[in-house]
């Protein structure tokens, strides 16, 4: 009979251990669990962390903001002078007027003016358009261009002034690198500077301009640019 008892009380005790186990292990899932807790309700969204936002802003969010940019090219210092521009587009497509500041570049110092000639102020007028394989104005792109450069060459001794406009067309490759709003865009061209026009004139005192004729100076032309802008 001792026997027996003992297993009887042991029986209850397992029993009455699992059952308290049972019922925690229940308890604990409805408070983990909004929607064991109210049925019928759905959870609350995740809010987007700084660092979700800040990978959303500079992929697809941010270009899609973009419509444009205004932008400086200092390599032209180096070449044909340096440039201003403003840009539009959207897309893969933008649009862009250039201004030129054409006495300003080294090289075109080196090219037009020779001996006792003297590059005087000189500028460019241009128009672009782009295709960027990225939509938001930013990496791979390809373009074409126009721009109306006028320039103007003094000799003193001979006191004689020749004025020149060219009209070059031009295609163009590049890629542009964007850091947020700020971005550097590299690209290079070629194409060709058709001479429109030339005159010789007298300088102050000279007289001796009929004696001078503007020779064609029409050739293929090569150039590149470094444009450091921000967008908007």
């Amino acid at each position: 009979m001792r026997r027996t008892s003992v297993r009887v009380r042991l029986g209850w005790g397992v029993a009455w251990v699992s059952l308290v186990s049972s019922s925690a292990a229940g308890v604990s899932a409805e408070e983990l669990d909004p929607a064991a807790a109210e049925p019928g309700t759905k959870p609350p969204k995740a809010t987007p962390t700084e660092g979700e936002r800040s990978v959303a802003e500079s992929t697809g969010t941010a270009m899609s903001e973009r419509h444009g940019s205004a932008f400086i090219d200092p390599l032209g210092f180096a070449l044909f002078g340096p440039r201003l521009g403003v840009e539009a587009g959207a897309g893969h497509f933008s649009a862009a007027l250039t201004g030129r500041w054409f006495n300003a570049g080294l090289l075109a110092n080196r090219l037009f003016a020779k001996g006792d000639d003297e590059l005087a102020f000189g500028y460019g007028i241009g128009l672009r358009g782009r295709y960027y394989l990225r939509e938001g104005m930013e990496g791979l792109h390809l373009g074409v261009a126009t721009e109306y450069l006028h320039s103007r060459v003094e000799n003193e001794p001979r006191q004689v002034a020749t004025s020149s406009s060219y009209f070059v067309p031009y295609a163009e490759l590049g890629y542009r690198l964007s850091w947020g709003r700020l971005y550097a865009d590299g690209s290079a061209g070629f194409g060709y500077a058709l001479r429109l026009a030339g005159r010789v004139e007298n300088l102050p005192g000279g007289n001796s301009a009929s004696s001078y004729t503007a020779s064609n100076e029409s050739s293929i032309y090569g150039t590149a640019s470094l444009d450091l802008g921000v967008s908007f």
